[in-house]
């Protein structure tokens, strides 16, 4: 009987383990939106909900959960911090992040706006990987008896419209906005206010994790999913030229008519080193190699503005050193 017992406990302990190895284990990076002192970034106001600290509330839950499901969460900020969409992005890619998942709450100014709503990328696999995630999503908030306002897309003159969007999928991160609820609409606020934000976050984690049992999850996690050549319909042309601009973004090449880099032909000889060991010439110009072995060689002024990238960390060369050549590049030629 003993034996038995023991046997059959290794069985099931080895049956949970594989089933966690080949369900789960994405990586995932929540993004808190807003942040920042007193009001100026609290995003909607309508007391006694700030967006902020709804945001931040709701990201720490849902963290929680897709932990305990065997998930690795990352977020980009865990206190009332201010920070960029670009460097919201860079973070999500300096730890390797399957997808970016902001997280908001909306108002409106006659306060007759309601429902949840999903916004992704407009472009290839990146829309068709926002559009399942988004779907999963919303589709537990209509359980809560939110309104599905739909996953949505929206252009503007570099793109995708939203920063956070335009910025994660530069970097090759599948990145969606999710909007919980209307916090000024009379019917979204009665659900939140009789639910609370713990109801919100399950609602959130159980999409994410629906989400990543599905085939389109999972060929995320296996690395299947690269960008696609983004389409250019027959429309305005302000919007062909939107395409075009984040296909050039995409690819890691300027647009048309961008002004060349100013990256010396034939760098000095090298004359000291940076704080992790990449060599800088006479000019004050940077060899940076990736751990994949790219390389490519930065202006002064170029590695000062990468460095201040991370510069709400202690050591913003630690992190800049996570991200290959080309991603580094490209975040200049934005």
């Amino acid at each position: 009987m003993k034996n038995k017992i023991t046997v059959t406990t290794c069985l099931t302990l080895l049956s949970v383990l594989f089933f966690s190895l080949n369900c789960f284990g994405a990586v995932i990076c929540l993004d808190p939106g807003h942040g920042g002192p007193g009001t100026t970034g609290c995003g909607a106001l309508y007391p006694p909900y700030m967006e902020k600290a709804l945001n931040l509330d709701v990201a720490g839950r849902v963290k929680a959960e897709l932990e305990a499901a065997g998930h690795t969460v990352y977020m980009t900020r865990t206190s009332d911090v201010s920070m960029s969409l670009e460097e919201r992005a860079i973070y999500a890619k300096s730890v390797n992040a399957d997808v970016l998942i902001s997280i908001h709450f909306n108002s409106s100014g006659p306060h007759d706006k309601h429902g949840t709503e999903v916004w992704t990328s407009a472009f290839g696999t990146w829309y068709s990987t926002g559009l399942a995630l988004g779907r999963s999503i919303i589709s537990q908030f209509e359980a809560l008896g939110f309104e599905s306002k739909g996953v949505k897309t929206k252009l503007g003159s570099k793109g995708d419209y939203y920063g956070l969007i335009r910025n994660g999928v530069a970097l090759g991160i599948p990145s969606v906005i999710v909007e919980q609820c209307f916090i000024d609409n009379p019917g979204d606020r009665a659900i939140l206010d009789g639910r609370g934000t713990a109801a919100l976050a399950h609602a959130d984690a159980a999409g994410i994790i629906s989400f990543f049992q599905s085939d389109a999850g999972k060929a995320i996690t296996a690395g299947s999913v690269t960008p696609t050549t983004i389409p250019v319909p027959a429309a305005a042309e302000e919007n062909k030229a939107s395409e075009q601009d984040a296909a050039a973004v995409l690819s890691g090449n300027a647009p048309a008519g961008a002004p060349e880099r100013d990256v010396p032909a034939q760098p000095a000889p090298q004359v000291s080193k940076t704080k992790y060991g990449f060599p800088v010439d006479a000019n004050g110009n940077v060899t940076y190699t990736d751990t994949a072995g790219g390389q490519e060689v930065f202006t002064a002024g170029e590695w000062t503005k990468l460095l201040a990238n991370w510069s709400y960390t202690e050591d913003p060369e630690y992190y800049l050193r996570t991200i290959s050549a080309k991603d580094l590049r490209t975040i200049l030629e934005k």
